[in-house]
């Protein structure tokens, strides 16, 4: 069977030929009913239930599936099965001495939809066989009287009609996949180009800042260096000099450390920078001691990975409320802090957030990853999203 896609266009064209190829299918089920009925009683019991009671059931599964957006390749595989297998033993379940009405067997009403089941599952090369050997099938069975007693060339006529539209309907599949894995593609190559544009944007910032540096400190100090003739001048040069130094070093210390900050100061960040929304409301609750203090990158991971979080929520989850808790403890000078950002939305199922969406995998994870700490996402349709962040360390 061809391998589940895993792209974000790719996964929801799956989906949505799934659901075409299930109402497709219901139509022509409901359309061959009659002959279903009238069919039934001459069909021997064990054909039935092979053939008929257990093809509709895999269609009900089918169906299903195509809703929940699982479970697809291997009902199809079932019903594409089942569709030619039935065919094939229909001249052994139906007596030659049938009415001349009969008329053709009702899977002949399915074998373009079995070709559709085919190429889902198996591919397109895969479903073009399928139907070329199935109309070949179908012509045979055509021309007995468990098929309608047709003449050879009519039989010819039905059967190559069937198999040209399955063709068609197969390549049409390919090249709805093919279609949807060039566009993740081109989107991944998108991202990609963006990363790498993006860091060399940050490299040639932090060049351009350290050629300021290097111009405006140090190759001040080592001019005025050169030219220093007495003991006052070489005093200054020196004091110049010391003052690049410093200057340089405090560069090399990734740009001097963020200040510390209580997890009370923490909460009263997320709040005064949440507190605007109204749709959801957003509260922000905290139970920490005091006096305790956290290092500055945490405290700054910790406040743009809430942020990201409650954006998120305003944006996707359609709440209406929001719930922020901020959460401290000491013990023997090691600090544990979390954040909760709970909503009440619409949820979604985590597994099928696009690697594409940066917010949580480098807003939220990402951040949390850069101080040791974790971040947790929990979410299920209609039950909201939590989004759990944590840290463990020395108390600042």
């Amino acid at each position: 069977m061809v391998p589940v896609p895993s792209g974000v266009s790719a996964r929801e064209t799956h989906r949505l030929m799934g659901r075409g190829i299930s109402a497709f299918a219901l139509l022509l089920v409901l359309q061959a009913s009659g002959s279903i009925a009238t069919q039934a009683g001459f069909a021997a019991p064990w054909w039935d239930a092979a053939f008929l009671w257990l093809f509709l059931g895999a269609l009900l599964c089918f169906m299903a599936a195509a809703v929940r957006g699982r479970g697809l390749l291997w009902t199809s595989a079932l019903l594409a099965f089942l569709v030619l297998a039935g065919l094939v033993l229909w001249p052994m379940a139906v007596p030659p001495e049938v009415p001349e009405d009969i008329g053709t067997p009702w899977l002949w009403a399915m074998i373009n939809v079995g070709a559709a089941w085919s190429a889902f599952a198996f591919g397109t090369v895969t479903g073009c066989v399928y139907t070329v050997v199935i109309g070949g099938v179908f012509a045979a069975i055509r021309t007995l009287p468990q098929g309608g007693s047709a003449s050879l060339s009519i039989a010819i006529q039905d059967a190559s009609f069937a198999t040209v539209l399955g063709v068609i309907i197969c390549l049409t599949i390919g090249i709805m996949r093919q279609a949807a894995e060039r566009v993740d593609t081109a989107a991944d190559e998108a991202i990609d180009r963006y990363r790498e544009a993006a860091a060399e944007t940050a490299l040639s910032n932090e060049r351009t800042r350290v050629d300021g540096l290097l111009h405006d400190s140090v190759m001040s100090a080592l001019l005025t260096a050169g030219r220093s003739g007495s003991n006052a001048e070489r005093s200054s040069s020196a004091k110049l000099a010391g003052s690049a130094l410093l200057r340089l070093a405090e560069h090399g210390s990734d740009h001097a450390e963020a200040p510390t900050a209580t997890v009370r100061e923490l909460a009263a960040r997320i709040r005064f920078t949440v507190q605007g929304s109204s749709s959801p409301a957003v509260s922000v609750n905290c139970e920490a001691p005091a006096h305790l203090v956290v290092p500055g990158d945490v405290v700054r991971a910790f406040f743009e990975a809430s942020a990201e979080a409650v954006s998120n929520a305003v944006r996707h989850s359609c709440a209406t409320r929001c719930e922020v808790r901020v959460t401290g403890q000491e013990h023997d000078g090691a600090a544990k802090v979390s954040v909760t950002v709970k909503d009440n939305g619409i949820g979604f199922r985590p597994e099928l957030v696009s690697d594409r969406r940066l917010g949580i995998k480098v807003s939220i994870a990402g951040r949390m990853r850069t101080i040791g700490g974790t971040a947790a996402l929990r979410s299920q349709p209609g039950r909201g999203t939590e989004v759990a962040l944590s840290w463990s360390g020395d108390a600042g």
